[in-house]
């Protein structure tokens, strides 16, 4: 049971890691789309693997929205993760802008159970150049039933080709799981 209930935990948290992070500019970026492929490793053993999709959008001069899915295998079971929420970012320089958000999370382990709950996000998002993004902060997911609570640290970065296309990379962890992803996005003008 806890192997599921870390599952389900860190399955939220990876794919909150695909949500807000750059763009050719002096602040970040909040308008785009992105997919990648996800992998998660338990410290009690086994390992999970898979995509994720998101994006996200800036609906005000300082509120984002956002959205993910993802889902993630082992021995033969998938965990779909869903998670929508809104945000607020605020600039502490020209470069860098704080941020904290609230998502609503579902998660669902084939043959077994499926839990909601919401997760609450604390993050730095700073452009070290005009083409690299370096990110970090700390994600608590709360699923309530046998999905639980966790808390995990987070760090990532984006690295922008153009105007229109970058890379990303990022790794969470916690006690009970790290999660590495690698993935595209696309930003939307």
């Amino acid at each position: 049971m806890k192997m599921i209930k870390t599952m389900i935990g860190f399955g939220a948290i990876a794919s909150l890691a695909l949500a807000p992070a750059a763009v050719l500019a002096d602040s970040p970026d909040y308008t785009y789309i992105e997919g990648g492929y996800v992998n998660s490793d338990f410290d009690g053993g086994g390992s999970a693997d898979g995509f994720g999709i998101g994006g996200s959008a800036e609906v005000g001069e300082n509120i984002f929205i956002f959205a993910g899915f993802s889902r993630v295998s082992d021995a033969g079971q998938d965990l779909d993760i869903l998670t929508a929420g809104i945000g607020y970012k605020s600039a502490v320089s020209d470069t860098t802008d704080v941020n904290v958000s609230i998502a609503y999370v579902d998660a669902d382990l084939s043959g077994c159970c499926s839990e909601d709950g919401y997760a609450l996000d604390a993050s730095l998002r700073s452009m070290v150049s005009s083409e690299f993004e370096l990110n970090g902060g700390i994600t608590y997911v709360d699923l309530g039933g046998a999905g639980g609570d966790d808390t995990a640290f987070h760090v990532g970065g984006v690295y922008s080709f153009n105007d229109s296309f970058a890379v990303t990379g990022g790794i969470s962890a916690s006690n009970d799981v790290t999660t590495f992803s690698i993935g595209g996005r696309f930003y939307v003008k």
